[in-house]
C-alpha cells in the first residue's frame, strides 16, 4: 500500500478538487480591509497626528472677539426712561517667549513619530496574523486528511485480521489490536475535525468572512536559510529599523523633553497683546438728563511679563516625577532592546534549524515509507505481524505530520524573522505565496 500520495488524494476527496478561492496574498489584502485591529491602528495614527498642530497652538497669537448689548430702565423723580448700550472689543495676544510650549511642540513630533512606528508594527504584526491564521487552517486540514487516510488503513488492516482470525491465520489479538488503533484513528479524525472548523472561524474574524478553500502548499517546497547567514548582523540590523524600539525611543526622548519642559516652569514668560474696544452709552446731560450718545474707544499694545516667583513647590514637583519618568522609559527601552533582540535569535534559529527539520523529516519519511512497504512484504511471508504493520502506518502518518507542520513553522519564522527587525514588506508574502500550490 503505496501512501506517499495519501494526503493529497484525501484532500481532494474530502475538500472537492482542487479550484482554489483564495491564497495568500487574497487572504492579507482582505484583513487589511476588514481586520478591526488594523483599522482601530490606523485611526490611532490619525488621531495622533493631531498632536503636532495641537502644541503649535502654544506659539501662534490668540485672538478673541466679544460683544455686548444691554436695555436699561432709569427711574428718576418718577420719570422712567430707557435706553440701551452696547460694545465690542477685540484682543490679540502674542506669545514672544514661553520655552515650555517650544518643548511641547517637540515632544507633539515624536508623539507623532511613536505613532508612527506603532502602526508600521501593526502593518507587520497583520503579516504575521495572516499568514498564521492561513497557515493554522492548511495544517488543520491536513491533519483531518491525515487522520481520515490513517482511520481508512486501519479499517482495512482491522478487515484482514478480522478474516484471517476467522480461517485460523491469526490470532484474536490482532483484531482487538487493529480495532484499537482503529477506534483511535476515528477518535483523532473528530479532533481534527473540530480543530479544523475552529481555525477556520479564526480565519473569518480576521477578514470578515468564510474562504471555502485555501491554495495549499506545494510539496518539495526548497525552503531558504536566512540571509544574511549571521544572527548577530540580523540583531544589530533591528536595533535600527524595528518599529518596537523606534516607539520605546521615542518614548525615551518624550520622558527627556517632560524634564526640561518643567524646568522651564521657572522661567518667566514674554507675551505681545493688544487689544481695542468701542462702547456706547447715552450722554446725560447737567439737568442729569439723557442727551444723545457717548462713545468711547480704547486702544493699547504692550508687553507683558510674568515672572513665577513661588507656586508651592509644585514645579520643583512635577520636575522630580519626570525625571524618575525619564529613568523609567530608559529601562523600558534597554529592556525592549533585549527582548527584541531575543526575538530575532529565536526566529533566526527557528529558520536555520527549521530547514534542517524538514529536510530530515522528508528523508524520514521516505524511510517510513519503505519501512512500511518492507514489513508489509514481510508479514505476507510470515516474519512480520499485523502489529508491525500498524506500528508502521502510524509512524509514516506521523511523520506526514510533523513534516508538514514543520514547513509551515519554518514558513512563519521567515516572516516572524523579517518582523523582528522591521524589515517585513508584502513583498515577502508574495514569495511565500508563489510557494502555493495554484
Amino acid at each position: 500500500m503505496k501512501l506517499k500520495s495519501v494526503p493529497f488524494l484525501t484532500l481532494t476527496l474530502l475538500f472537492g478538487a482542487p479550484a482554489f478561492s483564495a491564497d495568500l496574498i487574497d487572504i492579507y489584502r482582505d484583513a487589511l480591509a476588514q481586520d478591526p485591529v488594523y483599522a482601530s491602528a490606523r485611526a490611532t495614527l490619525e488621531a495622533n497626528r493631531e498632536f503636532l498642530p495641537q502644541a503649535r497652538t502654544g506659539i501662534l497669537p490668540n485672538i478673541s472677539a466679544s460683544g455686548n448689548f444691554f436695555r436699561n430702565e432709569r427711574n428718576s423723580s418718577g420719570v422712567s426712561n430707557g435706553y440701551n448700550t452696547y460694545g465690542y472689543s477685540l484682543s490679540l495676544t502674542q506669545p514672544l517667549f514661553r520655552k515650555q510650549n517650544w518643548i511641547a511642540i517637540d515632544q507633539a513630533d515624536l508623539q507623532v513619530k511613536q505613532s508612527e512606528a506603532a502602526f508600521a508594527d501593526v502593518q507587520q504584526n497583520l503579516i504575521v496574523r495572516a499568514a498564521q491564521a492561513y497557515f493554522d487552517v492548511l495544517l488543520a486540514r491536513d491533519n483531518v486528511a491525515l487522520s481520515s487516510a490513517q482511520k481508512n488503513a486501519f479499517s482495512e488492516q482491522l478487515a484482514q485480521a478480522k478474516r484471517n482470525f476467522e480461517v485460523g491465520t491469526a490470532t484474536i489479538v490482532d483484531s482487538y489490536e487493529a480495532q484499537a488503533r482503529y477506534d483511535l484513528a476515528a477518535s483523532k479524525e473528530i479532533s481534527d475535525q473540530n480543530d479544523l472548523e475552529i481555525k477556520r472561524q479564526a480565519l473569518q474574524q480576521l477578514v470578515g468572512k468564510l474562504n471555502a478553500t485555501l491554495a495549499p502548499l506545494r510539496d518539495n517546497v526548497a525552503l531558504a536559510l536566512p540571509d544574511p547567514a549571521n544572527m548577530e548582523a540580523w540583531v544589530s540590523s533591528s536595533e535600527l529599523v524595528s518599529p518596537v524600539i523606534a516607539q520605546f525611543r521615542a518614548a525615551s526622548e518624550i520622558a527627556k523633553k517632560e524634564v526640561d519642559r518643567n524646568q522651564a516652569g521657572h522661567l518667566p514668560t514674554l507675551d505681545l497683546v493688544s487689544s481695542y474696544g468701542d462702547s456706547r452709552s447715552p450722554a446725560v446731560n447737567f439737568l442729569g438728563q439723557l442727551d444723545g450718545t457717548l462713545s468711547t474707544k480704547t486702544a493699547q499694545i504692550g508687553l507683558q511679563l510674568t515672572i513665577p516667583i513661588y507656586q508651592g513647590g509644585g514645579v520643583n514637583s512635577k520636575v522630580r516625577q519626570a525625571i524618575s519618568n525619564r529613568e523609567r522609559s530608559a529601562q523600558d527601552l534597554e529592556n525592549t532592546r533585549r527582548t527584541v533582540a531575543q526575538n530575532v535569535r529565536q526566529s533566526f534559529l527557528g529558520v536555520k534549524n527549521g530547514v534542517a527539520q524538514v529536510k530530515a523529516l522528508e528523508a524520514a519519511l521516505v524511510s517510513n515509507q519503505i519501512s512500511l512497504d518492507s514489513t508489509i512484504l514481510g508479514k505476507e511471508v510470515g516474519v512480520r505481524t499485523n502489529v508491525d504493520v500498524l506500528n508502521a502506518q502510524q509512524q509514516l502518518f506521523q511523520a506526514r505530520r510533523d513534516l508538514q507542520q514543520a514547513r509551515y513553522n519554518t514558513i512563519l519564522s521567515q516572516l516572524r524573522l523579517k518582523s523582528a527587525v522591521g524589515r517585513l514588506q508584502e513583498e515577502d508574502l508574495a514569495e511565500v505565496n508563489r510557494l502555493l500550490q495554484k
